[in-house]
């Protein structure tokens, strides 16, 4: 790129004007496209031409699209060089108006200003060497209104009524998946991430990532601390992942921690909220009815059918619950199977000091029992001599069988196994290996009257939760059980 010797005339995005020549805008990138090439046709020899589209912003009201054209080889350059969240020079463009029917537009993030900038040899886009800091700032302001974002839940219920449009998403990171490579129809290996987001309203919603700027920032991206606002992201049916999914789009800007009201009360639920599987699945099992009201009797067959027709028809069903009259096949209390989770949780502590308050956080972890202590050496267990008791889950895994088939893997755990074996966790991780072995006999190869929930949690195998479980009467599986 290259530049005159004229004088130029600072202007703001706000000021701008078609009769305006040699001139020059300071802003922040706050979105940026992948490059393009393609073969000029009005050469007698082989040379490529590129395009680069990027968006600009110098004030919170402000923001413009600003396309540059010239060889392909200056293109990829300025585009390997130039990143979201850096503050350049716009030289000698040229202010184009806007035709808000372009067919050029729906590519192209929704911007305030009605012009657009083009960039050409005789411009230049150049960092900018002033204090940054009034321009930084403006990262955090969203590109559309926050309140207009699309509940999550809303994402999955209304999935087929609005797949393929664009929508905006306002969530906490949740986690965040692996990089991975993909190579696409025209050879070129492009790199995805899915990121995974919850809100209010539902634990998760996976987004795609195809942007290399966009995946960069990810990398600074903290689940449960982290808001993202995402404009104009693509609604999609994933096969893989069996749930609707969003994609992020040529006219997605992505604002992290955007300041709103919405963003903070949402940062202030994300603090405690569920977010792991076991725990979405404890709170999801809070909300369901009193066990004793499910009367709807299943096979093994019927249950495993029902799972399969979810799974097979993209179904909105994301939990069922059943009454099975089956033995229980596998309970191994005395064995090598885990039997008990253990949580560490050190809740918030406030201590004033010399008029400062002081504050200490930690999270939790999940392990083993093991002599009753916490294997994680990482897990901090106690805080100015404050000593924190464990909280201590029997966590099982039970097989049921009946005539028809047999369901494995069926969590088995918390109240309702202390309820099942008539002894608190901890009463059961002080026994010996002969009681537990004789506990266990209690439910092992018996007839049982076991009420569960299915319930779907995305792609992955449903999570079968035993509700309720007790020894069954000759009488009662007679007149209840189905026959095949």
């Amino acid at each position: 790129m290259a530049t005159s010797n004229v004088v130029l005339q600072k202007i703001n995005i706000r000021n701008l004007d078609p009769n305006f020549e040699n001139i020059l805008i300071v802003g922040i990138i706050i979105g940026k496209q992948r490059p393009r090439k393609f073969a000029d046709t009005k050469t007698a020899v082989e040379v490529y031409k590129g395009v680069w589209n990027f968006t600009l912003r110098d004030s919170p009201q402000d923001y413009i699209n600003i396309t540059y054209w010239s060889s392909s080889e200056a293109v990829f350059q300025a585009n390997d060089k130039f990143h979201t969240g850096d503050v350049v020079e716009i030289v000698n463009p040229r202010v184009i108006v806007r035709k808000i029917n372009d067919y050029g537009e729906q590519f192209r993030p929704m911007v305030t200003s009605p012009f657009s900038l083009s960039l050409n040899e005789q411009s230049a886009i150049v960092k900018h060497d002033g204090d940054p800091r009034r321009y930084l700032c403006l990262l955090k302001y969203p590109t559309k209104p926050i309140a207009g974002f699309l509940p999550i839940r809303d994402v999955h219920n209304r999935g087929d009524a609005i797949k393929d449009s664009y929508v905006d998403i306002l969530g906490v990171v949740r986690g965040l998946g692996s990089i991975r490579t993909v190579t696409a129809k025209n050879s070129e290996n492009l790199q995805v991430r899915t990121v995974e987001v919850f809100d209010h309203t539902a634990p998760s919603l996976k987004i795609e990532i195809w942007d290399p700027d966009i995946i960069l920032k990810s990398y600074n991206w903290k689940p449960r601390f982290t808001a993202v606002f995402f404009t104009d992201v693509r609604i999609c049916w994933s096969g893989f992942e069996r749930s609707f999914v969003a994609k992020v789009t040529s006219r997605t800007i992505v604002t992290e921690n955007p300041d709103g009201r919405e963003v903070h009360l949402l940062l202030n639920y994300a603090k405690t909220a569920p977010i792991e599987t076991f725990e979405i699945i404890d709170h999801l099992l809070k909300e369901l009815p009193n066990p004793n009201s499910i009367q709807d009797v299943m096979s093994i067959k019927q249950v495993q059918d029902k799972i399969n027709h979810i799974q097979e028809t993209a179904s909105n069903t994301k939990q069922f619950m059943a009454l099975t009259y089956s033995f229980v096949t596998s309970l191994d209390l005395d064995g090598l199977s885990r039997t008990l989770t253990i949580k560490w949780f050190i809740k918030e502590i406030t201590e004033i000091n010399n008029g400062f308050h002081n504050f200490f956080f930690s999270g939790h972890c999940h392990l083993s029992m093991n002599g009753g202590r916490c294997e994680n050496s990482e897990c901090p267990t106690v805080f100015e001599n404050v000593v924190v008791e464990p909280e201590i889950n029997l966590d099982i895994r039970i097989m049921l069988t009946d005539h028809t088939g047999t369901l494995t893997n069926c969590r088995f755990s918390g109240q309702v196994t202390e309820q099942a074996l008539n002894c608190t966790a901890r009463e059961f991780s002080n026994m010996s290996d002969d009681e537990k072995c004789k506990l266990k006999w209690k439910y092992l190869m018996e007839r049982c009257a076991v009420r569960i929930a299915v319930l779907f949690i995305g792609r992955q195998t449903p999570i079968i939760s035993v509700l309720s479980l007790s020894r069954a009467n000759a009488h009662e599986v007679a007149s209840k059980l189905p026959v095949y």
